[in-house]
């Protein structure tokens, strides 16, 4: 099969959006008092969790990358562009704050540290969350809104450098993932906050460009020989990366220093690993087994669901279940912290599948508007239809 001929769709990818998102409710509803017995794992898991990010990140980095290389070269790149990303990101994001930042206070007579935070909103509003938050300027309901300013950060620029390096791609993403190393380990020399490596954008480009180097070497025979090829050991090899990167780093302790700087890094690359086998379609048993498994319906559905999931699953939590729910999951004994979390991720799971019925999918069908024009392009389409990116 050659590169262009490639499958448009990479069911796979929905099962690590799934992933991601499992990973990241049960980090931000964290309530274990206690890490003894049986409880230990599912703690270290909830600890651990933070990581789901970091792959969103990745995968951000390699759907859009894709997308801007099939429509590079088109009249209408730029309009085709940030026209679907509005679709997708916009209606839910805006409205979710016009409800909880103008409506709710005139319906509910919230605490004065609730509505102090709400002198913080512009930040949200503008996409620009992640440089507030560390110097305490975040918002009640929405401490986890960063990760979206950093992808919309994203977003501005890249259709750019997509645009104007045509031939150096591969190089400039390299040079990317080691100048965001460098730069989070002179801002920890410097003494920056661990809140500014982990949330400030600059600090977290490693993980979207190698996100983006995998949309780059997919477009490549060679790099698609090889992975499949080798695609067990580089499993091998990733899981190797990602253990060892545990072994430094306190088992990747949120603002630990190491997690910070080298771990964040190591994070990507293994991700990134795992994603290019998944996303060339590698015939290898593990490649394979890995690709059935992450392709199961349950974890495709909670995937296409994943944004709006990510969108509600703290103002539930903070709002619902920790006052009504939780008080009563604690008569429960010590095991309380895994039924939070669950109660939590199956809530977030059914709000946010009412949000795609009776409001996503609405203003994504208008995306038939925003479609390249196929004539102009000069970069092959490889790969470009990937489940809705998050």
């Amino acid at each position: 099969m050659t590169v262009s001929e490639q499958p448009r769709h990479i069911p796979a990818l929905d099962g690590l959006r799934a992933l991601a998102i499992l990973l990241v409710i049960p980090h931000n509803v964290y309530v274990f008092e206690s890490t003894r017995g049986w409880l230990a794992p599912f703690a270290w898991i909830s600890s651990f969790g933070w990581v789901g990010v970091q792959l969103f990140f990745v995968l951000s980095g390699f759907l859009i990358t894709r997308n801007l290389l099939d429509s590079r070269g088109a009249p209408n790149y730029y309009s085709t562009f940030f026209g679907r990303r509005i679709l997708r990101i916009f209606p839910l994001y805006f409205l979710v704050l016009a409800f909880f930042l103008l409506l709710l206070p005139r319906l509910v007579d919230l605490s004065p540290a609730i509505r102090d935070s709400y002198a913080n909103q512009v930040w949200l509003w503008l996409f620009l969350s992640n440089w507030a938050e560390p110097f305490g300027k975040g918002v009640y309901w929405f401490s986890h809104f960063w990760s979206l300013a950093v992808e919309e950060q994203f977003y501005f620029v890249w259709p750019l450098v997509i645009a104007t390096v045509t031939r150096r791609l591969v190089p400039m993403c390299i040079t990317i993932i080691v100048a965001a190393l460098a730069l989070r380990v002179g801002m920890t020399e410097a003494g920056a906050r661990p809140e500014m490596l982990y949330m400030f954008t600059v600090c977290r480009m490693d993980a979207l460009a190698s996100g983006a180097l995998a949309a780059v070497l997919m477009g490549s025979p060679q790099s698609l020989d090889f992975v499949r090829k080798y695609s067990d050991w580089l499993l091998v090899a990733a899981l190797l990366v990602l253990v060892e990167g545990a072994s430094l780093t306190h088992s990747y302790e949120t603002y630990y220093t190491t997690t910070l700087t080298v771990g964040h890094t190591l994070l990507a690359l293994s991700m990134t690993t795992v994603l290019l086998v998944l996303a060339m379609r590698a015939r290898g048993r593990a490649a394979r087994s890995l690709a059935a498994l992450l392709s199961v319906a349950p974890l495709r559905s909670v995937g296409k669901v994943s944004y709006a999931m990510y969108i509600f699953h703290l103002p539930i939590a903070t709002g619902i279940i920790a006052p009504l729910v939780l008080p009563k999951l604690k008569q429960w004994g010590p095991g309380f912290p895994v039924w939070y979390a669950l109660v939590n991720m199956l809530c977030s799971y059914l709000v946010a599948l009412a949000s795609w019925h009776l409001l996503e999918k609405h203003f994504l069908r208008a995306k038939r508007f925003f479609v390249a024009a196929k004539e102009a392009r000069i970069a092959p389409a490889t790969a470009g239809s990937f489940p809705p990116e998050a």
